[in-house]
């Protein structure tokens, strides 16, 4: 079983909360984690808590008392990151992704918050959201991209260590086009090893999400990397003796 954990900092660099502040953000959260409970269908959306809260600024985890199958974990780690991307996840009702983007817009101007989420292994996934974060995805006036599981192949152009979070770019075998590919720090090794190979071909397989405007993939979740084994004049001999025979 999985343990739903959120962890924030808000007011960064500064020392304490206004109490107003602090009460809308208090409720602001609250609203939004039991609506994204009931999305992902939790047998007790209102059951949150809060915990690991640290002096200075508004820093604390959001913690879900009931332990979860892994599947959920993966459902919420995977609609917490698309929501900081300005994406409407499909997997979640609009309503719960503006009381979402509500929480990010009591940020001032100019103002970022840090957030995180964890996997069953110990991994951890940080990026920021800001008051841009809730303008951006307003902007848009339809739920634009599709979500699904699957895979895609190709060689990878570009790496982007330093990104919140890390991706890599990947140019896709059949279409040459490049799709960007979140990955988990775990994959990093295997990231950099295809990266040093020439024309190292490798399989990426995870929540694929597509741009219903442009018809194409817009970026993948990675949860699985496999570098292929090169394809070699034997292989090429045993498949027409195959044939023959």
């Amino acid at each position: 079983m999985s343990q739903l954990r959120l962890r924030v900092r808000f007011n960064k660099g500064h020392a304490g909360v206004p109490l107003d502040r602090l009460e809308q953000i208090i409720e602001e959260m609250r609203k939004f984690l039991a609506s994204l409970s009931d999305d992902i269908e939790l047998i007790e959306p209102s059951g949150w808590f809060g915990t690991g809260f640290k002096m200075g600024s508004l820093e604390f985890t959001s913690e879900y008392r009931n332990p979860v199958e892994p599947f959920k974990l993966t459902r919420f780690n995977d609609a917490i990151i698309a929501l900081g991307r300005s994406e409407f996840p499909p997997s979640l009702d609009e309503s719960t992704a503006n009381k979402f983007f509500d929480l990010a817009t009591l940020l001032d101007a100019g103002q970022e918050a840090d957030m995180e989420v964890f996997g069953d292994d110990g991994s951890v996934i940080s990026f920021e959201v800001g008051e841009r974060t809730a303008q951006a995805a307003r902007h848009l006036e339809i739920l634009p991209f599709r979500e699904t599981l699957g895979s895609v192949q190709g060689t990878i152009h570009s790496l982007y260590v330093g990104s919140k979070p890390p991706h890599f770019t990947l140019r896709e075998l059949s279409t040459r086009h490049l799709i960007k590919c979140y990955y988990r720090p775990e994959d990093y090794v295997g990231v950099l090893e295809a990266l040093h190979r020439d024309e190292q071909v490798v399989h990426v397989e995870g929540t694929i999400i597509t741009s219903t405007r442009r018809r194409e993939i817009d970026h993948v979740n990675v949860k699985q990397l496999i570098l292929s084994e090169p394809y070699g004049y034997e292989d090429v001999e045993r498949f027409l003796k195959r044939g023959i025979q």
